[in-house]
């Protein structure tokens, strides 16, 4: 079945152009509207699990440990939440324009493992990107809404404040209304979201990303064990040479070689580069230092709900 859209199929067709999409569902444009309106929250990390650019992780409401999901940082990049209504199982997914069917799919396998047996249906909300000069925001938008209509399960669309839905002129300069989202998984609550930490591992998961030959897009969460589990990978010595040249890069130079929108970037973007550079620097061969005998590393949350780690076994 295709993508549906508060009860209609939304068609082989995507709107030509994408702003059609509200105009042809006018209950998705009021669902929009309402998410772009809510006050952002600000998320400690007590019971937060935090996927970054090009991961995604899920959950259910009977895992005690974690109390919610969320992503920021989202100029271009899009987030997708995911939930199975008779579980309550949810998985967030950060989208990047690439590997964009790995993530679909891999998003929606983590939702059926996790709930078990599927008693209600899936339902979709989307957030992100913005009328951006390069359109890169609604590439990604029309890759997504493919993805998802492309999958055999069926999937309601109940949210889309994306690309255009997602933009707020400021002086005629665009920029994206919503950063990140959050998941209140009790609740069953899904808001516009900032976070003051955001999880282990991050400067090496970001460098996983940047330099993954296989174009990964992993599960960072393992439901049935309650770990955050960072897979083992490699970097390519080429990349590691220039690490220096990249730490003492301006804050413009960075933001205006990295980003896809400079103007738009959150205050942590360049801070987040020079810390990924820096822990490359420390770890230049991570499979000796970081992930010995091969082996993942893994996360557990501590009786007061902050990530600990616990080595390499999830014991």
């Amino acid at each position: 079945m295709p993508l549906i859209i508060y009860g209609k199929p939304l068609g082989a067709a995507l709107p030509r152009p994408l702003k059609e999409l509200w105009e042809f569902f006018p209950p998705l444009k009021e669902a929009s509207m309402k998410l772009r309106d809510i006050p952002v929250k600000l998320l400690n990390p007590k019971g937060l699990l935090y996927v970054g650019q090009k991961e995604y992780a899920g959950t259910s409401p009977v895992d005690n440990s974690i109390s919610y999901l969320g992503t920021d940082s989202a100029t271009t990049c899009h987030i997708a939440v995911l939930r199975e209504t008779g579980s309550g199982a949810t998985c967030i997914g950060h989208f990047d324009g690439s590997a964009t069917y790995k993530g679909v799919h891999g998003m929606l396998k983590n939702i059926m493992d996790i709930a078990g047996s599927v008693t209600g249906r899936f339902e979709l909300t989307l957030a992100g990107g913005f009328n951006d000069e390069k359109r890169i925001s609604s590439q990604i938008s029309d890759e997504l809404l493919y993805e998802f209509n492309s999958h055999p399960q069926d999937v309601h669309l109940m949210c889309a404040t994306i690309s255009d839905m997602n933009t707020v002129m400021k002086e005629s300069t665009p920029f994206p209304v919503i950063y990140g989202l959050g998941v209140d998984m009790k609740h069953r609550e899904i808001f516009p979201a900032t976070f003051v930490d955001r999880g282990p591992d991050y400067p090496l998961r970001n460098a996983m990303r940047m330099f993954d030959l296989q174009d990964s897009f992993p599960c960072i969460y393992n439901f049935h064990l309650r770990r955050i589990v960072v897979q083992p990978f490699n970097y390519c010595v080429d990349d590691v040479s220039c690490v220096d040249k990249f730490i003492n890069l301006t804050d413009k130079e960075i933001l205006m070689k990295f980003s896809t929108s400079p103007k738009q970037e959150p205050p942590n973007f360049v801070e987040d580069f020079r810390n990924t550079f820096i822990h490359i620097r420390i770890h230049p061969t991570p499979m000796k230092s970081l992930f010995k005998n091969g082996l993942p590393r893994y996360y557990k949350q501590s009786p007061e709900g902050m990530w600990v780690d616990s080595g390499h076994s999830y014991r």
